[in-house]
């Protein structure tokens, strides 16, 4: 009883964190906010989470999970590898422009000094996606429908891009629009991955 009760009290904390924090940023939301909107005390939040970061980094890895999930979905739902890489590109744009709160809570997070301090932690949720796609591309490669990249690479051109992408158009920096970037990128990734 004792473990359910912690259990529902760790999950009130994180659902008002994470609407917090995705409606008005990290550095926004106080400690406080996330206490009255969870409807507990600050030794209930701080007994769950020692620190504020570690409860950004449980809302932040609830928001990488989300964002994998789709752009795993997209990526492995066509028979042609090819057509699923395009498709993960878009997912990965329409990700950010269906959850704008949780893309720059993501940007922001990604970005931060005190995220560092979770690079074990985040290396475990980057490597379960890593290991869906591996698996996904492994029979691909071996008919030789896509060709052998390596797994930082693959990453980098069907996520990472996008998001990059996304940063720099939040701060205004990208001289097109989101949307004619996304509109093209999937096509130019798509030729990256096409065997010679």
């Amino acid at each position: 009883m004792k473990q359910s009760r912690s259990s529902d009290t760790r999950n009130r904390i994180v659902a008002a964190a994470q609407e917090l924090f995705l409606t008005k940023g990290f550095d926004g939301t106080s400690v406080a906010e996330v206490c009255r909107a969870a409807g507990v005390s600050n030794g209930a939040l701080f007994h769950q989470f020692p620190t504020k970061e570690d409860l950004g980094f449980a809302v932040y890895a609830l928001v990488r999970r989300a964002f994998w999930d789709r752009v795993m979905a997209a990526m492995t739902a066509p028979e042609d590898p090819l057509d699923g890489i395009e498709a993960a590109v878009r997912a990965a744009f329409a990700f950010q422009r269906d959850e704008q709160g949780s893309a720059a809570f993501m940007f922001d997070v990604s970005g931060s000094k005190w995220i560092e301090a979770f690079g074990a932690q985040s290396q475990e949720v980057h490597d379960a996606f890593s290991a869906k796609g591996l698996a996904w591309a492994a029979p691909h490669i071996a008919a030789d429908r896509l060709p052998p990249v390596p797994l930082d690479v693959f990453v980098a051109l069907a996520s990472g891009a996008p998001q990059w992408i996304g940063r720099m158009s939040r701060i205004g920096m990208n001289s097109m629009s989101l949307d004619e970037i996304a509109e093209q990128l999937p096509r130019y990734v798509r030729r990256a991955f096409t065997p010679q």
